[in-house]
Order: structure tokens, then C-alpha cells, then sequence
């Protein structure tokens, strides 16, 4: 218990970090790493995951009061689809771990564990390369003011969001996009930030400052709802919750003086760095289980 107490409080300390400076909730890192190096079932570290969060990401929040870096309106929105896809993915998650273990190479292998890594693996995969591919494309231009995606597709009805570039946005994608970010939250007790910093960016088309900011308060509303539900099933470890609040809060106070500071293609290319390393410590377990 001393071992896994001190080892969670390690890790939130990192993964508090992360929070303050990207705006992402940081389950991404979170659930693979006690999954990984502390030993904890899937489920129950997608549970603890998503309760760490919402206690950082409320701090993370209190500490950019007044910054003006958070859309209140496309977090309505978003949220709208978020509460929903939350719901879907905890379903999934408790399908999972219903399921009997999977054999590979003659070993015994919990297939929730399993499954949860390898999806990991292809969405930081996809996010990963997605900015990197945009990193190196505009490194030498400003990439302020941009129009997202979403932003030119023909789909009213309409809202007007004073924060983007081109203000008139389509309601229904951004409430799908919402959608799809709380399924993943459900299943892999990640707050979404992960795909949320990209899509806010990309798709929606906010300044990197602004959308880190409205990231984090979506992340703060599916972790909440994620929580519900995963201490409505018993998954999550109180003990080691504890250990991990009072590192995440350490990790996040001196994130969020750094994250405010930083230039935006900066903390474009420093996420990608995070997420290379996220791939190489989930890649290393899996290939350890496949050819054990």
C-alpha cells in the first residue's frame, strides 16, 4: 500500500504538470501509467483516473480565473455531447470488463487491460501525428487567427462565438464532436484534453491560449460525470486517489504559471514531445505481453 501510495503521488505530481500547462486533464498519461507501473486493474484506474482529474483540473481552473482564456458558450455546447458520450463509453467499459481473459502466446491476459492499452495507442498515434504534420507546416508563419474545420462546413443552425476568427459556427458538429470526446473519457477515464486541445485548434479553430483554457473546463464537466458513474460501480481506489490529488494539485499550480507564459506553437510542438513519450511507455507493455 506504501508503495503504490508513493508511486501515485509521483506521477500526479507529472501529470498535475500537464494539466496546468496544456489545459488536458492528463488521464492520457494517467490511467496507462497505473495500469503499467503501479499494477491497477483497468477499470479501477480509469475510475481513480477520472476522479485525480476532476480535483486537478478544479484547481487548474481556479488558477486561470479572470484570464479570459475560457468560451463559456462552445463548452455549453460541447458538454451537451459530452454527457451523453460519457455515459456510452462507461457501457463500454463495464462490457469489458465482464469479458473472460484473452490467451496470447499460451499467457493469460485481462482483456479489458488489454484492449484499453491498444486503444491508447492509436488515438495518441493519431494526435501525435496530426501535430506534428501541423507543427511543421507552420512553424514559419504566425498561426494566429485561424479558421477551424468545423467552421466551413454548411450545417445550420448556427451559433456566434466571439473567441474564434470566424465567429459563426455550426451547433450540430461541435455537439458530435462533444459527443465523441466523452466516449473516450468513459472508456479510458482520460478528461478528453488529449483529443480536446487538437480539436479545439484544428476543428473548432481557437487560438492555442484560449483553447487550452476551454479544454480544461470540459475536461472538469465529463471528468464529473465520468466519476459518477465509475463510484456508482465501484471503481475507484480511494486510498490511492488521495495520494494522487495531493501530487496532481502540486504538479498543477506550477504548470499553469508556466502554461500562461508559454508561446503558442511552442506548446504545440512541447505536447507532441508528451505524447511520443505516452506511446513509448504503452508500446514497451504491450510488446512485453505479445511476446512474453
Amino acid at each position: 500500500m506504501t508503495t503504490l501510495f508513493i508511486g501515485g503521488f509521483i506521477i500526479s505530481i507529472f501529470i498535475g504538470f500537464l494539466t496546468g500547462v496544456f489545459g488536458v486533464g492528463g488521464g492520457f498519461l494517467m490511467t496507462p501509467a497505473m495500469m503499467i507501473l503501479l499494477g491497477v486493474l483497468g477499470p479501477t484506474a480509469v475510475g481513480t483516473s477520472l476522479a485525480t482529474i476532476l480535483c486537478t483540473s478544479s484547481f487548474g481552473l481556479f488558477k486561470r480565473r479572470g484570464t479570459g482564456t475560457i468560451d463559456v458558450k462552445i463548452v455549453v455546447f460541447m458538454a451537451f455531447g459530452s454527457l451523453i458520450g460519457v455515459w456510452i463509453g462507461g457501457r463500454l467499459l463495464e462490457y469489458l470488463k465482464c469479458l473472460p481473459p484473452m490467451i496470447i502466446n499460451g499467457h493469460e491476459v485481462v482483456t479489458v487491460q488489454y484492449v484499453l492499452l491498444w486503444v491508447f495507442i492509436g488515438i495518441l498515434l493519431w494526435t501525435a501525428g496530426f501535430m506534428s504534420f501541423d507543427y511543421r507546416r507552420s512553424r514559419h508563419k504566425d498561426l494566429q487567427p485561424q479558421v477551424g474545420f468545423i467552421a466551413k462546413i454548411p450545417f445550420p443552425p448556427y451559433g456566434q462565438f466571439r473567441s474564434l476568427e470566424q465567429p459563426d459556427l455550426a451547433i450540430i458538429p461541435l455537439i458530435l464532436l462533444g459527443l465523441i470526446v466523452g466516449i473516450f473519457t468513459g472508456l479510458m477515464g482520460i478528461g478528453g484534453g488529449v483529443i480536446l486541445l487538437p480539436a479545439l485548434i484544428y476543428l473548432v479553430g481557437q487560438p492555442t491560449a484560449k483553447a487550452a483554457g476551454t479544454s480544461l473546463l470540459l475536461v472538469w464537466i465529463s471528468s464529473l460525470m465520468g466519476v459518477y458513474l465509475n463510484a456508482i460501480n465501484g471503481n475507484i481506489d480511494v486510498a490511492l486517489w488521495l495520494s494522487m490529488v495531493l501530487g496532481g494539485l502540486i504538479g498543477t499550480l506550477w504548470g499553469t504559471k508556466i502554461g500562461l507564459k508559454v508561446d503558442g506553437l511552442n506548446l504545440r510542438l512541447y505536447f507532441v514531445y508528451v505524447i511520443l513519450a505516452a506511446i513509448a511507455m504503452i508500446a514497451f507493455k504491450l510488446f512485453q505481453v505479445t511476446c512474453s
